[in-house]
């Protein structure tokens, strides 16, 4: 039986000056030096409270509250909160202080957590620990209370990955030879009318791997492939999608934005896309209107009648619904889109269980690729169009590039070594 100890044993206090070293171009510290020192105030709290070998298994929250300048002075302050049977949650508190002025201010707050090793690095039972005040109580139980989300969290996860690995399945998309994914935007975009039959069709001439598409709801509850909520910019009307029946969007002409000469291309529904893509082509679908609660249901269901779960991804900027559609069919592949380059892209497709990461080409990095692919993830990004866009992507390694002009693409698109 090991001895406990208490919350006041293991605590760190931490300072540092920021160095000019530490900025981005607009003079605020970087994220990435705040997390390292997080990290290393709270590796030496858990090593103090176990008196051995720890590592960090995750950071469970990070919140960047304000930012931190050249010439502050950070001090970090790490306790343990709770412990497991070989874990421990240590939580972070970061203030910076103005030394010309004196002000501090709270900049950041983190829970990780550690796991315990032995000698021959397999996790060892952790002491308990010892509470001493209400605070400390109080602290306690909130990280129990994230200790059995994280539990919940990793089960649900491990039911919905109980199946093929979609990355596997995503690599079948691909023509034989290829080591590179195509997927026409919008159809071929920026050729034919978007997201009507002409540009499906224009992207399928081409040799596209797959085409993409946007989903909503119209007032009926059908399913309708048009990228905006309004229709007043692809088409001659005017109001929301959601406001109009199929009758009244069938009525609408979705070429007459068109600079090209064509005459005319209706808004299609999601029904007759499946129906003229099946066995003909993949499709990456974008829910699009996701504050209609019946919208990725419906969406499933057609794929499903269609029979094309094998033929199809689903994409969106909003995750929680990529984690609805996981909940009712596990087996449909989903992409996380997103903007800009967050700390923990793994994480963030774990959090709603996608298959994929979709970022926009410019703001990943080939080690962001590397990460995600040892993490099992494939990385499929947008929207990839003039020459020099298309020579950086294909140096990164993804798995799918996306493009309104998908043939010069093609062109570039070399054969797998």
């Amino acid at each position: 039986m090991q001895i406990g100890r208490t919350v006041r044993e293991s605590q760190v206090v931490m300072s540092q000056v920021m160095l000019p070293g530490d900025a981005n171009p607009s003079g605020n510290v970087h994220g990435g030096v705040i997390m390292k020192l997080v990290d290393t105030a709270a590796g030496v709290c858990a090593t103090r409270h176990v008196r051995g070998r720890t590592v960090t298994a995750r950071i469970d929250s990070m919140s960047f509250l304000q930012p931190v300048f050249v010439g502050d002075l950070v001090t970090l302050k790490a306790s343990v909160n709770d412990v497991g049977r070989t874990s421990l949650e240590v939580g972070v508190r970061v203030e910076a202080e103005n030394l010309t002025t004196g002000v501090v201010r709270h900049v950041s707050s983190a829970h990780l957590v550690f796991v315990a090793l032995d000698d021959a690095g397999k996790p060892r039972e952790v002491p308990p620990l010892i509470a001493e005040s209400d605070d400390e109580r109080r602290r306690m139980a909130e990280a129990k209370l994230r200790r059995a989300n994280r539990q919940r969290g990793d089960d649900a996860m491990e039911a919905m990955r109980n199946t093929e690995g979609s990355r596997a399945v995503l690599a079948t998309w691909r023509r034989p030879g290829t080591h590179l994914l195509v997927v026409g935007h919008r159809g071929a975009a920026g050729m034919a009318p978007e997201n009507t039959m002409l540009s499906f069709e224009r992207a399928v001439s081409l040799g596209v791997d797959a085409i993409e598409l946007d989903v909503h709801l119209c007032r009926d509850g059908v399913p309708v492939v048009i990228h905006d909520h309004s229709v007043d910019r692809t088409t001659d009307g005017h109001g929301l999608v959601a406001d109009l029946t199929v009758d009244q969007l069938k009525r609408l002409n979705a070429a007459a934005r068109f600079e090209a000469d064509v005459v005319h291309a209706e808004i299609p529904t999601l029904d007759e896309v499946l129906s003229w893509a099946h066995r003909k082509t993949r499709v990456v679908i974008e829910l699009k209107d996701t504050r209609n609660p019946a919208l990725v249901k419906s969406t499933l269901d057609l794929v499903q009648r269609h029979d094309m779960l094998r033929d199809v991804m689903l994409i969106s900027f909003d995750h929680f619904a990529l984690r609805e559609a996981r909940q009712i069919c596990r087996d449909v592949c989903t992409g996380a889109l997103y903007v800009g380059r967050p700390v923990d892209p793994v994480g963030l497709a774990a959090a709603c269980g996608a298959d994929a990461l979709c970022p926009h080409w410019a703001s990943i990095l080939r080690e962001d690729v590397d990460l995600a692919h040892r993490a099992g993830l494939a990385v499929c990004v947008w929207t990839v169009n003039q020459p020099a866009e298309i020579e950086a992507a294909l140096s990164l390694g993804l798995d799918s590039v996306t493009s309104d002009v998908p043939d010069r693409l093609l062109a570039r698109r070399e054969p797998r070594p």
